[in-house]
């Protein structure tokens, strides 16, 4: 009994043709301004000592709104919902596939490798928690920087560099980043401070990944592209079940990964069956 090789596949014709114009460096400069401009901004809270007063001031003037607005936005920066759009968004783009897998690795490392050994202190350690909105859990340690702005950014940066050169989409997908990151002040998460260096950090690491997966044409195999599919539908279902300790946050969370698990087995695993049992 014969069996399909890694390089054979291919479970839809969408996804047949990877050239490398998929990868569209003409949107490159709209992460390198946003993370500039995030990274500046960090520069410009740490020098002028403004990172408690700007979170005191940002949490206040987000409290204005509920709860559940800023809880589900936190829950769209958490790494399980990043991953069921990049799922969701990669079966249609397979190189992005790729990136993605490279992203969590060197991403989760940079990460957790500066909050892990710089052990940050965040609000609810630093504060009196009767001065500011404290939405779910009351995190103390490890804030800088922020993996979920990391998250929210990096996985906006990857879709941004898979989309064609139209502004309202871009602009539509870095918002949604952008308020995804500015959440975790909002919840009494995080300092401002970490948001912009995570969030900053995060557009640089997207990029970083899309190059590496055009340059070296090892990764550009099928076999990448099968593993991270595995793996990232694997977490999608793992969303489903994900509970983050927010309030508002669990019809979202099982939405996004039975809609996203919907589009990968209609273009991605139903094809691959398909295709397997034609092999043999």
């Amino acid at each position: 009994m014969s069996k399909p090789s890694s390089n054979n596949v291919k479970p839809s014709n969408s996804n047949v043709k990877h050239n490398k114009s998929s990868v569209n460096q003409s949107n490159s400069p709209w992460l390198f301004i946003s993370a500039t401009l995030m990274l500046l901004g960090a520069v410009l809270v740490w020098q002028s000592d403004i990172n408690q007063p700007a979170f005191l001031y940002l949490n206040q003037l987000g409290s204005q709104l509920h709860d559940g607005i800023w809880a589900n936005l936190t829950l769209m920066a958490d790494t399980l919902w990043a991953i069921a759009i990049l799922l969701a968004v990669g079966v249609y783009k397979p190189r992005l596939l790729t990136q993605s897998l490279l992203l969590l690795i060197l991403g989760g490392a940079f990460v957790h490798f500066f909050k892990q050994g710089l052990n940050f202190p965040r609000p609810p350690l630093v504060l009196d928690l009767d001065s500011f909105n404290l939405i779910g859990p009351k995190l103390k340690h490890e804030s800088f920087p922020s993996g979920h702005a990391f998250t929210a950014m990096s996985c906006a940066g990857l879709v941004m560099l898979n989309m064609k050169k139209q502004w309202l989409p871009l602009l539509v997908v870095l918002t949604i980043g952008l308020l995804a990151a500015l959440s975790r002040v909002m919840v009494g998460a995080h300092w401002p401070l970490d948001i912009l260096v995570g969030g900053g950090t995060g557009l640089l690491f997207a990029w970083l990944c899309s190059q590496l997966e055009l340059r070296f044409e090892f990764l550009q195999a099928h076999g990448w592209k099968f593993a991270s599919v595995i793996l990232l539908t694997l977490a999608t279902i793992a969303l489903a079940f994900h509970e983050d300790r927010y309030p508002y946050t669990q019809a979202l969370g099982v939405l996004t990964s039975l809609t996203a698990l919907t589009i990968a087995i209609r273009q991605f695993w139903l094809p691959f069956v398909r295709l397997f049992n034609q092999a043999n």
